[in-house]
């Protein structure tokens, strides 16, 4: 089942990105009650992906995109990942794969893991406007401590995992902008069943 965060609402894309996004393609403003469903989405295909994944592993990461949405959707958004996960490689000049020779399934906490990758998704975004905030990444370490005797995740697996999941994100981002715009200009009846619906048969 789907677990909620302490944070807020997610926020993946901001209400300007959308609006800019949109109106290349056709003149349409997005409703802030549309744009809160587009994210609660995105929110929970991050959690089902964490959950069926058991572990911040690039390998089971990938593992677990494909069982939550085993469709050509779901095998283009992991070509988008492979390709940042490749350049994160090379930027830090650490060996391919090496984040998938650790094993954290022993220590893996779904709901800590969750809300650790939702604050560091929502600022590797680029369709985000927002940053990094240790403040609050500091005080989510000190809540789940309090209440878990399990320890944070691993610490070498957050990054890698971070920008693998936040370009799936964009991806799956991008396809629900041009769904949204298949209902315009009948935007009125637009629901996040529907984008749902079209995600798992894409």
């Amino acid at each position: 089942m789907f677990s909620t965060t302490d944070s807020g609402s997610p926020s993946y894309i901001s209400s300007h990105s959308a609006d800019v996004i949109l109106s290349d393609i056709r003149p349409i403003k997005l409703k802030i009650d549309a744009l809160c469903s587009i994210n609660v989405l995105l929110d929970e295909f991050l959690y089902n992906i964490l959950k069926a994944s058991r572990s911040l592993t690039t390998n089971k990461l990938r593992a677990g995109l494909l069982g939550v949405l085993p469709t050509t959707l779901g095998k283009e958004a992991l070509l988008e990942a492979e390709v940042e996960l490749r350049a994160y490689w090379d930027r830090t000049r650490r060996p391919k794969g090496s984040s998938s020779l650790e094993d954290d399934s022993d220590s893996f906490n779904l709901q800590w893991a969750f809300e650790l990758l939702r604050l560091k998704c929502e600022a590797y975004s680029t369709l985000n406007e927002s940053d990094e905030d240790p403040v609050a990444e500091s005080r989510l370490h000190e809540r789940m401590a309090s209440i878990s005797n399990q320890q944070p995740p691993k610490p070498s697996l957050v990054a890698p995992a971070a920008l693998y999941l936040t370009a799936i994100l964009e991806a799956m981002c991008e396809y629900v902008f041009l769904a949204l715009l298949s209902f315009a200009p009948d935007l009125q009846l637009f629901t996040i069943v529907d984008i749902y619906s079209r995600m798992l048969a894409a």
